[in-house]
C-alpha cells in the first residue's frame, strides 16, 4: 500500500521536500511530510489499489492480523505503533524533548516518543543537538534555561548524508542546520518545547507556546552516551541500522545484480525509497516505487523480493 502525502507547513520549513518529491510551485515552505500515520487528524489515506481512499486505521480495524501480523497485534492490539515522516530543516527547530511511554500514557493516553533520524541531504554546516555535553541535573538545567543558554550544554553533531541517530524519549534535542531527513518514531505527536528562539506564531503574532514544566519532568538526566549509529552499507543486503523494542530499521542498496528476499516474520514492513527506482516482487507481480515514495507491506504477504536500482530504508516493528 502507498499513501497520499500529508505535507505540513512549518515556520522552519523550506523547499527540500518540493525538490525531493519532484513537486512544482508549492506556495508554502513545508517542514514535514507525514508518510505513514494513524494520528488523529493526520491518518494516512491509501492512494491506489483495492483500498484506495480508505484510511490506514480503518483498514487495520477490519483486517488487523492481515495488516499488522500476529506478533505486532499481540503486542499492540489495533494500535499501529509507528509514524514515518520526512523533515525539511531550513531554520532551527525548537529545543525540545519527548515523554516516555509511562508518562505519555498517564498524561495523554498515548505512546511515548522515541525516534530515529536518518540524514538524507545536507547543506554546509548542517548540525543537530542531542543529549547533554556534561553532567547536568535539574538545577544546572534550570540555570541555563533562565539564561537562555540551554543550547550551550547540549552535544552538537555535524551531519552528513547517511548519518543516523537514535533519540530516546527523555533526551533533549534540536535540529539546527539545513538538512532533509527521514524520521521513524513511535506513533505519537507529543513534543514539549523548551526554547524556541523567541519566534512568533505567524497566525497569532504571539510567541509559540513553550512547555517547560512538562519538559523538565520528562528529561532523563542520567548519563547517556549519545553517538552516531554505526551500520554497514553492503549492497544487496539488509544492513541493520538499529533494532530495539520500538522499531527495527535497515539500510538496503539494490544494485540490480540481485534481489533481496524479505521474510515478514509476523509483522508488517514499511519501505522508503531514498534514491532510484525499485520494485516489490510478490508471486510474479511487481509493484514499483521511486525516490520519495513509501510503501507499507501487509504481514499477510509473508515473503517478498525487492529488486531494481536504488537505496531503501526498511522498517518493521
Amino acid at each position: 500500500m502507498s499513501f497520499k502525502k500529508k505535507l505540513i507547513p512549518k515556520i522552519w520549513g523550506g523547499k527540500k521536500l518540493e525538490n525531493f518529491f519532484s513537486l512544482k510551485n508549492l506556495m508554502k515552505n513545508y517542514g514535514e511530510s507525514w508518510e505513514v500515520s494513524v494520528i488523529k487528524g493526520f491518518e494516512s489515506v491509501v492512494n491506489t489499489g483495492y483500498f484506495k481512499n480508505n484510511k490506514l486505521n480503518e483498514i487495520i480495524e477490519k483486517y488487523p492480523i492481515e495488516i499488522l501480523g500476529n506478533k505486532v497485534y499481540k503486542k499492540y492490539g489495533l494500535n499501529f505503533p509507528l509514524l514515518i515522516k520526512f523533515i525539511d530543516v531550513n531554520k532551527p527547530l525548537s529545543i525540545q524533548v519527548h515523554p516516555n511511554d509511562e508518562s505519555a500514557r498517564a498524561s495523554h493516553n498515548s505512546f511515548g516518543k522515541s525516534e530515529m533520524w536518518f540524514i538524507i541531504e545536507t547543506e554546509k554546516n548542517a548540525n543537530l543537538s542531542l543529549g547533554f555535553n556534561k553532567k547536568v541535573d535539574k538545577n544546572i538545567f534550570n540555570e541555563n534555561l533562565n539564561k537562555k543558554t540551554v543550547d550551550k550544554i547540549l552535544n552538537c553533531f555535524k551531519v552528513e548524508p547517511k548519518d543516523a541517530f537514535f533519540v530516546p524519549s527523555g533526551t533533549v534535542h534540536a535540529l539546527n542546520g539545513k538538512m532533509l531527513l527521514l524520521e521513524v518514531q513511535q506513533s505519537s505527536d507529543i513534543t514539549y518545547r523548551i526554547f524556541d528562539y523567541e519566534r512568533l506564531n505567524p497566525k497569532t503574532g504571539k510567541k509559540r507556546e513553550l512547555h517547560q514544566e512538562s519538559a523538565i519532568s520528562s528529561i532523563n538526566f542520567s548519563d547517556v552516551n549519545i553517538e552516531k549509529l554505526k551500520y554497514d552499507l553492503t549492497a544487496n543486503k539488509l544492513n541493520p541500522i538499529i533494532e530495539n523494542t520500538f522499531f527495527k530499521i535497515y539500510y538496503l542498496k539494490i544494485n540490480g545484480n540481485d534481489s533481496q528476499e524479505i521474510f515478514m516474520d509476523s509483522s508488517f514492513w514499511i519501505f522508503v525509497c531514498l534514491d532510484g527506482t525499485v520494485a516489490i516482487n510478490y508471486k510474479s507481480k511487481k509493484y514499483s516505487f521511486k525516490k520519495g515514495e513509501t510503501f507499507l507491506i501487509p504481514a499477510i504477504l509473508k515473503t517478498i523480493h525487492i529488486e531494481g536500482y536504488g537505496e531503501i530504508i526498511g522498517i518493521t516493528a
